[in-house]
């Protein structure tokens, strides 16, 4: 059974290895528009910001992952791994459509952009895949964020959200309710647009967990200010 966290609280992480699950319902009732909900890695120094560009993991991150288009391994990044840049793409729908975005080490995958919530009935919505083995010397802080893209136009935030989570789980460990870490976040977050979910951080040669739930008025673009 997966660690329960609540708010605030800190854990130890046991493992180097794992992905990062976020789910959400979303009440269709309240917006005429699809909700189009976007995760994104801030990886941070000891001066909480960015190094460049590139260690803010998005939608619309520059280098990518290619993944299968077709067959039995359809949706799942190509072998032997090999980072893109965006330039290999006609245009930015069919990037985000056919890669996943990744920092220069490959130690944080994004997931491929969901844009109409297609996958919000069941299960995560999105993926990341972290192997903290691999993340450079001066990241000190990996933030995960939820963001609503077109919040203003469309009058969405979080209030129409439910259900919202974030759970860490090792290969094998793919069920709904199944992980190592689960934080379920219960907080209102009516007025926000976007939520920092959980932060990784490194203390004392070793990597934690905390839930953090910190709502912000703005979306994307205010944790890209805050972060860079």
């Amino acid at each position: 059974m997966p660690i329960n966290l609540v708010k605030g609280q800190n854990h130890v992480l046991n493992m180097n290895i794992f992905h990062v699950g976020l789910g959400w319902d979303v009440n269709e009732d309240v917006s005429s528009y699809d909700f189009d909900l976007d995760v994104s890695a801030f990886m941070v120094n000891a001066n909480h910001k960015i190094p460049t560009d590139d260690y803010l993991v998005f939608y619309n991150s520059e280098k990518r992952l290619k993944v299968y288009l077709e067959g039995n391994n359809k949706g799942k990044l190509v072998e032997p791994r090999k980072i893109y840049p965006y330039t290999a793409w006609i245009s930015n729908d069919e990037m985000r459509a056919q890669s996943r975005p990744v920092d220069p080490e490959m130690s944080v995958i994004g997931s491929i952009d969901d844009e109409d919530g297609s996958t919000s009935e069941s299960g995560d919505d999105e993926t990341m895949d972290i192997d903290l083995s691999k993340v450079r010397n001066d990241i000190q802080e990996i933030i995960i964020t939820v963001s609503i893209h077109k919040y203003k136009e469309r009058k969405q935030n979080f209030g129409q959200v439910e259900r919202a989570y974030v759970r860490l789980y090792k290969q094998g460990q793919e069920a709904e309710n199944q992980g190592e870490f689960v934080y379920d976040l219960t907080e209102d977050f009516s007025t926000c647009a976007s939520v920092e979910f959980c932060r990784l951080y490194r203390r004392n040669n070793e990597w934690k967990i905390q839930a953090t739930g910190i709502g912000h008025h703005g979306g994307l673009e205010e944790l890209v200010e805050k972060y860079t």
